[in-house]
């Protein structure tokens, strides 16, 4: 198989199971966390605050103005009120006050905050739901549901005059203010929110949103902490409106809402739209009823819809991928990435939720599993390169090709310019009959490592064993400087051990052995060859068969060349001519010189030639 289609089917498998593990810490909430943060950080940048809409803050000022909230706050909303609504023609269209009076308490407090909300028909006021377990009993067992257990609502005199909305504010798993409520069923009928009855009150129906049977939604905040109120130190205070500093007719015809500012009174939350300042729970109700005004409606992809959506980013990742350049690659993820961000900005301006941290994640992820399965499978191709050619070739060949990778050896085969080696031991044959089995492979393998020896020495590649002989390659797999030189000084040397080879062998028998040495070069076909199941990085063609003949006319000692040989390095070496002779396969005869020597060069001469000095 294709080893780049072997790497392409790696490396899409690998992103494949990347892209599942992704979708299933998705399914399984794993870093949500993280995911609502990034969505806090990209889609809550605010927006402009509404002309028309005011919140009145009963803030640490008015506390000390009026002392304890507790023994003012009846009959400090009702001048309140009663200041707003003094003239029908400048008073506010709304006044919502998130302010809980629940029971009766002083009668004449009571009394006066009553005909003060039954001045005009603009005033909305809270209840708050408790909630808690109820036991369902049905035919297939019990279970258990939430419900409303208790509902507080304004005394009877108050609630006559005006409308209720709850005050309840949803947090989401991580403490955070993301949703609104719109509407809460129980057994008497739909409650609805704090906001929805402001905004019911201010433009004669319910919300959209309402009226389309949704029960919340996400809230797209106007405004940080403090913004619809004026400023955490100059802000719309209660007590500044009393006492006149802060004009009534300033909320002519607008909302006004009026609730806790004070810490004192335990009615603030961390929202999304700033996660280490509190806001107020009027100024929650604020923001929602803005999102409500303004028909800025957000809507969320289910579970299934947010998996597609990340899916359909890993997909365009995986694809991205498919680019052979990393760098390449690397950049448009850079850009997918980045462009996820500013994206999901644009598309939550029309109105729809997206995933962001998941995706963009993912994408990363993708990227960096790719470049790990890039480094594992070019670690396993290096180890593949040393083990094919660890064994052929000398050691500083091998970091070569490794250094290079598989792209150097142009697997399928390439004619290249190439010095070819044989050698064969002379009298082999008679020795093996004189020896025990045993010290025939021993002698052999003694030899063969001399061969081997004097290949790598010279920086040539141990092609392969043929019984007794070997077959050496110079400048492949990799490009080499003086290649047909080195291979004629492997010969030189063959010859030279195998001399004093003799001298030991002479302990165990009285055989000579030497070696026969053939040296041709020129254009031949290297590469890989043979079948799926079996091949190995050889060398074919004319050249290598023109070496095997000069071999097999080399005598005991003798290093024999062609004519191309000959022409490249007869100002290298010494030779004696030995004229023509007929090579087996050779139609015509073919001139023949035998190595003696090699002559001395100068530095010069070296440097001319591209190698090192060489003395005979």
């Amino acid at each position: 198989m294709n080893s780049k289609y072997q790497r392409r089917r790696w490396k899409s498998l690998f992103s494949g199971l990347i892209a599942v593990l992704l979708l299933a810490v998705q399914a399984l909430g794993l870093f949500s966390s993280v995911e609502l943060r990034a969505q806090d950080a990209c889609y809550q940048k605010g927006e402009l605050i509404r002309p028309d809409l005011f919140v009145i803050g009963i803030d640490e000022e008015t506390m000390m103005e009026y002392g304890e909230w507790q023994s003012f706050s009846r009959t400090g909303i009702a001048e309140l009120i009663e200041l707003l609504n003094r003239d029908p023609d400048l008073a506010p269209a709304v006044i919502g006050v998130d302010v809980g009076f629940y029971g009766d308490k002083d009668p004449d407090q009571d009394e006066r905050l009553a005909k003060a909300a039954a001045l005009l028909d603009n005033i909305v006021t809270v209840s708050y739901a408790t909630f808690g377990q109820e036991v369902v009993e049905t035919d297939h067992g019990f279970y258990t549901r939430d419900r409303i257990m208790t509902l507080e609502e304004p005394y009877e005199a108050l609630n006559e005059q005006v409308e209720t909305g709850f005050s309840n504010i949803s947090l989401d798993s991580d403490g955070i203010v993301r949703h609104s409520l719109y509407t809460m069923e129980r057994e008497e009928g739909t409650l609805y929110s704090f906001a929805c009855r402001v905004y019911e009150k201010y433009m004669g129906e319910m919300p959209q949103p309402v009226l389309e049977g949704k029960t919340g939604g996400y809230i797209p905040f106007a405004g940080q902490p403090y913004d619809f109120y004026g400023s955490e130190t100059a802000g719309l205070s209660m007590s500044r409106v009393l006492k006149g500093e802060i004009p009534a007719e300033l909320f002519a015809g607008a909302i006004v809402l009026v609730g806790p500012y004070s810490a004192g009174m335990m009615d603030s939350y961390y929202t999304a739209a700033n996660r280490s300042v509190p806001m107020y729970g009027v100024e929650v109700h604020a923001n929602i009823l803005q999102a409500l005004l303004d028909g800025n409606e957000k809507t969320e992809p289910g579970a299934a819809a947010a998996l597609l959506i990340t899916l359909a980013a890993l997909c365009l990742a995986a694809a991205v991928l498919l680019i052979p350049d990393l760098r390449i690659s690397g950049a448009v993820i850079l850009v997918l990435v980045i462009g996820w961000w500013f994206g999901a900005e644009q598309i939550y301006e029309n109105g729809y939720v997206l995933p962001v941290f998941y995706p963009m994640a993912g994408c990363a992820a993708l990227f960096a599993g790719h470049i790990l399965m890039e480094y594992v499978l070019e670690r396993a191709g290096r180890k593949r390169l040393v083990s094919i050619f660890g064994k052929y070739v000398p050691k500083q060949v091998v970091s070569g090709i490794v250094k290079q990778g598989e792209e150097a050896l142009k697997l399928g085969g390439q004619k290249k310019d190439i010095a070819v080696l044989f050698v064969d031991i002379r009298g082999f044959t008679p020795l093996s009959e004189s020896l025990p089995p045993e010290q025939v492979v021993e002698v052999l393998n003694r030899y063969l490592a001399l061969t081997t020896e004097a290949v790598f020495s010279n920086d040539g590649m141990v092609d392969k064993f043929i019984g007794d002989a070997t077959m050496a390659v110079y400048n492949a797999p990799l490009d080499q400087e003086d290649y047909v030189f080195k291979a004629v000084k492997t010969g030189l040397d063959m010859v030279k051990g195998a001399r004093s080879m003799a001298e030991e062998l002479k302990k165990i028998t009285d055989r000579r052995v030497d070696f026969g040495v053939g040296v041709n070069c020129g254009e031949a076909v290297v590469g890989n060859i043979g079948t799926g199941q079996r091949m190995e990085y050889t060398a074919i063609g004319d050249t290598v068969n023109t070496a095997a003949r000069l071999e097999s006319q080399a005598g005991a000692g003798e290093v024999l060349i062609s004519t191309p040989v000959y022409e490249r390095l007869k100002d290298r070496i010494e030779v004696v001519c030995l004229g023509t002779r007929k090579l087996k396969g050779k139609a015509e005869e073919a001139m023949i010189y035998r190595v003696v020597g090699l002559k001395e060069r100068t530095e010069e001469q070296a440097k001319a030639d591209g190698g090192d000095s060489q003395l005979e």
